[in-house]
């Protein structure tokens, strides 16, 4: 039997098993020398953690140990390090797994063992900088070159507008949860492939299967065939890879199903090959964005008539993500204008106008009214200050949200542009007058709730009789300085006061005593 001492000699000399997933040893010229027998710091060994987790940037000050570290390579100095990744451990977050297990593969493909030896690299080298931001600089949305000067009627309250009620997040009721994606998309990993290769996105051709013995089916990504839990599952996937997907709801359906609510659907999704031309934003021009975007809007709306809001709002969503790219104007000169950039811009405006409009619908359908009522803002103030339904929209928001005074502003200015809406902004203009008096009665008895306290304890003290001052101290006999001092030096004695008090009391009596003497006679 192996003892302790015997063991610690087989590994210093190198001959024990790497064991799975250890790192490739570097067999390079600028490999570590093989420390010496019987060091202490030879016996430490470490495996490898199953899970690379995400590297955070190194503190400042770095131990004694790691200043004597030799120096890294650099990237793609060492040839590239295989080997297969062990499966995630049980009860780790599948989303995290991928990203650690991301990192870690981006590290070996550089020539390093892990992530953690990539971060310490980036560490050696001085990579790992921050930069201080100024905390005054205004975050301007995308396109945009400077804070608009005019904001329209009832635009978005806080201190970025000239007019309207002042924003404040913290009095704000909370939105109610909407059903969250983990308790309508549940997945889990069976097998995993340490193959390479890109994962599906938007526009990809995907073949896959359904069990072990059934038969390939292909399927477009974002297409109408595909179960939206297969389709959210199927971009986080590679090549080999084989998951157990549980879809509840809207995520159980394709969107060329016949939907029916509270239906739950399993299965063994195994992902066998990807192809296809890919729909990235930044390498479509403006008319392929635009034509995509009117796409997702279309399906978007006939989601909408089937009561399929979440899946509808997914559309618009992934449209107006295509419209946040925009094109530079002013050429970097003054006073040079790109005028088919800014036409184009434009109509990125106009296809972005009905996308948002949509989604905040959805919002107020789910009762997400806060979230409702930036994207009518978002309209109004980068793409058209007067739009009717935007101001409509958010004036229904600012009701639901308490916001009286703006609901009015907004539904006042709708009306005004647009008369054929005055019934439904009459009727929305009576719920914000119901809402305003409940609120004025609440205070109205939380203040006579006060007032009448405040009353009652002014009662309670008036009928006591008011209190008796005591009397001034009598003087005795020796003159009338002679006993106001005597006097003051007993109430002193009893009351303990201090020699610094005592003084200034006495101080003051001289004083008065002075003042109030009488003159000096003097002769004729």
């Amino acid at each position: 039997m192996l003892k302790g001492v015997d063991l610690d000699k087989i590994l210093d000399d190198g001959y024990g098993d790497a064991g799975f997933n250890d790192p490739v040893p570097d067999l390079g010229k600028d490999a570590a020398a093989k420390p010496a027998q019987g060091s202490k710091q030879a016996s430490k060994r470490s495996a490898p953690p199953a899970v690379a987790a995400p590297v955070a940037p190194p503190k400042p000050k770095a131990s004694s140990e790691e200043s004597k570290a030799p120096e890294l390579p650099k990237p793609f100095q060492r040839p590239a390090v295989m080997g297969a990744t062990a499966p995630p451990p049980e009860g780790i977050d599948d989303e995290r797994y991928m990203i650690t297990q991301a990192l870690d593969e981006d590290a070996r493909k550089k020539g390093y063992n892990s992530a953690e030896e990539y971060s310490k690299y980036l560490q050696q080298s001085g990579a790992y900088k921050t930069q201080e931001k100024d905390p005054e600089e205004m975050q301007l949305a995308p396109g945009i070159k400077k804070a608009p000067a005019y904001m329209p009627p009832g635009a978005y309250p806080g201190d970025r507008t000239k007019i309207g009620k002042e924003y404040k997040e913290e009095e704000m009721p909370p939105d109610p949860k909407p059903p969250s994606k983990e308790s309508l998309l549940k997945t889990s990993y069976v097998k995993q492939s340490d193959k390479y290769g890109a994962r599906p996105v938007e526009g990809s051709t995907i073949t896959f299967r359904l069990s072990e013995e059934g038969n390939s089916i292909e399927a477009q990504i974002g297409g109408a065939s595909l179960p939206w839990a297969l389709e959210v599952t199927a971009k986080k996937m590679k090549i080999g890879d084989i998951m157990d997907v549980t879809g509840q709801g809207e995520y159980a359906f394709a969107d060329e199903e016949e939907f029916s609510a509270g239906v739950e659907r399993h299965w063994r999704f195994e992902l066998i090959s990807v192809g296809g031309k890919s729909m990235d934003k930044f390498k479509l021009d403006c008319d392929e964005r635009i034509e995509r975007a009117n796409e997702l809007r279309l399906q978007g709306n006939v989601m909408f008539k089937q009561n399929r809001l979440l899946r509808a709002m997914d559309y618009y969503e992934r449209g107006s993500n295509l419209m946040d790219v925009l094109e530079a104007e002013d050429l970097g000169m003054p006073g040079h204008t790109d005028k088919k950039a800014a036409e184009r811009n434009q109509r990125i405006w106009r296809c972005q106008q009905p996308l948002l409009l949509n989604w905040a619908l959805i919002l107020m359908k789910l009762n997400r009214w806060r979230d409702a009522e930036r994207k009518c803002t978002e309209v109004l103030m980068d793409i058209e200050k007067e739009n009717v339904k935007a101001l409509f929209r958010r004036g229904q928001c600012n009701i639901h949200l308490g916001n009286h005074e703006q609901a009015r502003t907004d539904l006042r200015r709708a009306a005004e542009l647009d008369t054929s809406i005055g019934r439904e902004v009459d009727r929305e203009m009576l719920k914000v007058e119901e809402m305003q008096r409940e609120a004025d009665s609440q205070d109205r008895g939380f203040a006579q709730q006060v007032v009448g306290e405040f009353l009652k304890e002014n009662d309670a003290r008036s009928e006591l009789p008011p209190p008796k001052e005591a009397p001034p101290p009598m003087a005795p006999e020796g003159g009338p300085l002679i006993g106001t001092l005597e006097a003051q030096k007993k109430a002193a004695e009893e009351s303990g006061l201090d020699e610094e008090s005592y003084m200034r009391q006495r101080e003051a009596i001289y004083s008065q005593f002075l003042r109030h003497a009488p003159a000096p006679a003097t002769g004729d």
